[in-house]
């Protein structure tokens, strides 16, 4: 088996390589692994990415490269089109031929939000993006589903993890930081915007699901059937209780002010209900038992 990973060192990506050895470790060997960031291979450059997926003749490819930036996706129109609706689908027409798996990542954004609270989307939901982002990660799909036989799109939501190379952000971290300059009086007092509702999802909890029902059951020919499936941590926040759950997770006596959405208005509208269900896979564990590991493995 020849396992291809793209954007090893993104936020979801960094979680792969140690998870792909250990798996090759428990399938006693087969398992060829070949791992790229920009630096060793533009995905960008069609040419050069068909020549080394047809050198490798890869049976799965991961493709964890995205443009996540939700607000500048409004402006930076092109570069975020170009890497989460063009890469993929052009990676979907090299790999089809290959007779390849495609595993790829998107979100909840690709919802309008508009359903009621606590009902959720399920895979089969009518899809309607409410910003530029969400049209993106939708094109993207739309272009491995219209391209290739065998892929896996997982949608997954306020996703959060480890970060290397100071590469991006996510609410986690930029809350400790909020929150550790309150507690040294840097900062008087921090809003957070409590009407947006979601699942938050560690990205070490993703990233293991995508081994153990994919690559671990590869071999024995009992993975899933291909098509879109949602992945997210279990139970259902919002974004005040989220962040008042890392502070108190992480012993910090800091208690943020609610307010709406509309008190805090930014370039890209974001959904209401961003509630993933999980309709084909199991859920992960709940989201605060994730962030309770994760604060606890996470520096300062």
């Amino acid at each position: 088996m020849k396992i291809v990973l793209l954007g090893k060192k993104g936020m979801l990506g960094n979680q792969f390589p140690d998870k792909l050895q250990n798996a090759k470790a428990k399938l006693g060997g087969g398992v060829d692994i070949f791992t790229f960031d920009h630096s060793e291979l533009d995905v960008t450059d069609t040419v050069k990415l068909r020549e080394v997926m047809n050198k490798i003749s890869p049976d799965i490819v991961i493709n964890c490269i995205a443009y996540t930036n939700v607000d500048l996706a409004e402006t930076e129109r092109e570069n975020s089109y170009l890497l989460n609706a063009t890469v993929p689908t052009e990676l979907a027409k090299i790999l089809n031929p290959i007779g390849a798996i495609l595993v790829h990542f998107s979100t909840d954004y690709v919802f309008d939000g508009q359903k009621p609270l606590f009902e959720g989307y399920a895979e089969d939901s009518p899809t309607s993006p409410v910003n530029y982002y969400g049209e993106t990660k939708l094109a993207g799909e739309n272009g491995i589903t219209e391209n290739m036989k065998k892929y896996y799109i997982f949608r997954t939501s306020w996703l959060y993890g480890r970060r290397i190379e100071n590469r991006g952000k996510n609410f986690v971290d930029t809350m400790l930081k909020l929150g550790r300059e309150i507690a040294e009086g840097k900062r008087e007092k921090l809003t957070v915007v409590s009407d947006q509702f979601g699942c938050p999802t560690l990205t070490d909890d993703l990233a293991s699901s995508v081994i153990d029902n994919i690559v671990m059951k590869y071999n024995s020919g009992s993975i899933p059937s291909f098509g879109i499936y949602h992945q997210s941590n279990d139970g259902v926040t919002n974004w005040h209780e989220f962040a008042s759950k890392i502070f108190e997770f992480a012993g910090l006596d800091v208690h943020p002010e609610k307010i709406t959405t509309t008190d805090y208005p930014t370039p890209a509208k974001r959904p209401a209900n961003s509630i993933l269900l999980n309709t084909k896979l199991s859920r992960l564990r709940s989201w605060d038992e994730a962030l309770k590991e994760y604060l606890k493995s996470t520096p300062g």
